[in-house]
């Protein structure tokens, strides 16, 4: 008697196989059998294929992304460094910082972006600053969708960092504070506040703001010296809340201990604010066109006169607006911008909504003309 083995592939028999392998792969899941230690790291046929599926992957997903033209800005570059030394740096170093040993016993382990960023397009570094990648440490950015302009920063300085000297990484990461101004600040108990902001908590916000508030590297970030305290006071918390979108900023607050914020608010509203180092002198006509819509609004498109809230006037104004005047242009028109947007790209404060309503129907020659009117405008003293 001979033996015949049937293999004719019919949908039945592809159907229980099928379900075999479904049974077989949930059974060997439930035994807890496989090993999801650390301290085993993935076989290297794993670890290649997890990396050929990244790497195309990107690749793909950025084939429509366009690369902006101001990436050897040296603004954009320095607000890009300050965030890579409080996010970025413990896990993939920086030049004369070295990596924290527990790295080496992630798996995968984060890697060295000395040798890894010339491999990437500037519109790869984009999509995986911005998105985070999937079966690794790397996360998505905070507030992804509203700030893409923030993960273009960090790509900007992505771009300088292989070859970068200690002393210019030190100088774009820290201004003019020391290593011991990031790394180390911790949200600890909520105590009484003191008459000054701690000192590790203010050297955290001196990086980029300067202890004088006036920021650093041209128009890198904003002016907050003499702002009144209890719009710095809204600010910190709405950024510390999630209500206000920056994955720089709210980042940066939500390791304030809470108690803080007030002497932060404080101290920075008691700086005497200035002229920046290097601004330019805008065009007259331009500045025109922004002081009469500041002063009286624009019929066509319901926008009212800035003044009435923003000054410059004499009548007093609420002290939860921000003062504008002398403020970097770049800066309003970027703020202006977010809140032009259909989606709530900006956030904020308790009065967010007043403006969102204002900015979204402002024209973009509007919002540029209005910048410039209000940068050109002599600073504001703090009041005493």
């Amino acid at each position: 008697m001979k033996w015949r083995i049937n293999v004719l592939v019919t949908p039945l028999r592809a159907a229980l196989a099928a379900c075999a392998v479904a049974v077989g792969a949930l059974a060997f899941a439930w035994s807890g059998l496989f090993n999801v230690a650390a301290t085993t790291p993935h076989w290297a046929i794993t670890d290649w294929f997890l990396h050929y599926v990244m790497i195309n992957s990107v690749k793909t997903r950025t084939i429509a992304v366009e690369t902006p033209d101001n990436l050897d800005s040296p603004a954009l570059i320095a607000r890009g460094a300050g965030h890579y030394a409080s996010g970025c740096a413990s896990c993939h170093g920086a030049p004369g910082r070295p990596r924290s040993p527990i790295i080496h016993e992630m798996s995968p382990v984060a890697p060295d972006l000395e040798k890894k960023v010339p491999t990437w397009e500037p519109k790869h570094l984009f999509w995986i600053v911005k998105h985070g990648v999937k079966f690794s440490g790397m996360p998505a950015w905070v507030s992804s969708e509203e700030r893409e302009d923030e993960a273009w920063a960090v790509v900007a300085f992505l771009r300088k960092l292989p070859g970068m000297s200690d002393q210019d990484y030190a100088r774009l990461a820290m201004g003019e504070e020391n290593d011991g101004a990031v790394g180390g600040l911790v949200a600890i108990a909520h105590g009484p506040q003191g008459p000054a902001p701690r000192p590790d908590v203010l050297a955290d916000c001196a990086r980029c703001h300067g202890r004088d508030g006036m920021g650093r590297d041209g128009d890198a970030f904003p002016i907050i010296a003499g702002q009144s305290e209890d719009y710095l006071y809204d600010a910190l918390s709405a950024y510390a809340q999630g209500t206000r979108h920056s994955g720089i900023m709210q980042t940066a607050a939500a390791r304030i201990p809470y108690a803080e914020i007030a002497a932060l608010a404080e101290h920075y509203a008691a700086q005497t604010p200035g002229r920046p180092e290097g601004a330019g002198s805008p065009d007259p006509a331009l500045v025109a066109r922004g002081e009469k819509i500041a002063r009286e609004g624009v019929r066509d498109t319901g926008t009212p006169a800035c003044s009435s809230c923003h000054g410059p006037s004499a009548s007093a104004r609420n002290p939860a607006y921000p003062r504008l005047a002398g403020q970097h242009a770049s800066y309003l028109e970027s703020q202006l911008l977010l809140w032009e947007k259909e989606d709530d790209s900006r956030g904020g404060g308790p009065f967010r909504e007043i403006m969102r309503k204002i900015a979204f129907g402002m024209t973009k020659a509007d919002i540029k003309a209005v910048a410039a009117y209000y940068a050109s405008q002599p600073p504001e003293a703090p009041s005493r």
